[in-house]
């Protein structure tokens, strides 16, 4: 069973209409009765939405269908540990974008500094030739 089947069966238990959850979720209209009839997948962002929008409901249960659909006090751990994950998973990547950010501008400095190195040998060929060809006479 895929993960958009058990949310539909998440749904029908608890008698919420398609476009209750869609609603509830922020989805268009129809995006997810034609997520169900193909069989597709549920993007991690739709996930954290489902997660935050119906607690009782056990993500782990969606992406894996380990364990019960709905959460129990002792799966309540495993909620707390999700949200720890997320808030992990954005905090690391922020740093990434920064770190992505900061490497960026260090190649530019490298590029610039290269150049300025170029021009100062050229500098310094164009002087060695100028005191050759000036020894020469």
């Amino acid at each position: 069973m895929k993960p958009i089947e058990r949310i539909a069966a998440y749904l029908h238990f608890k008698s919420i209409s398609p476009h209750a959850f869609e609603r509830n979720i922020h989805l268009s209209n129809g995006y997810y009765s034609k997520q169900l009839k193909n069989l597709g997948s549920v993007g991690s962002d739709i996930l954290i939405k489902i997660h935050h929008h119906f607690p009782d409901l056990n993500i782990l249960w969606v992406l894996t269908g380990a364990g019960q659909m709905l959460m129990e006090d002792a799966n309540k751990v495993n909620s707390l540990q999700v949200d720890e994950f997320a808030f992990r998973y954005e905090s690391e990547n922020k740093k990434i974008k920064t770190m992505e950010s900061d490497l960026e501008k260090l190649n530019t400095l490298i590029k610039d500094k290269e150049k300025i190195i170029g021009l100062y040998e050229f500098m310094l060929n164009n002087n060695n030739h100028a005191s050759t060809i000036s020894d020469a006479r």
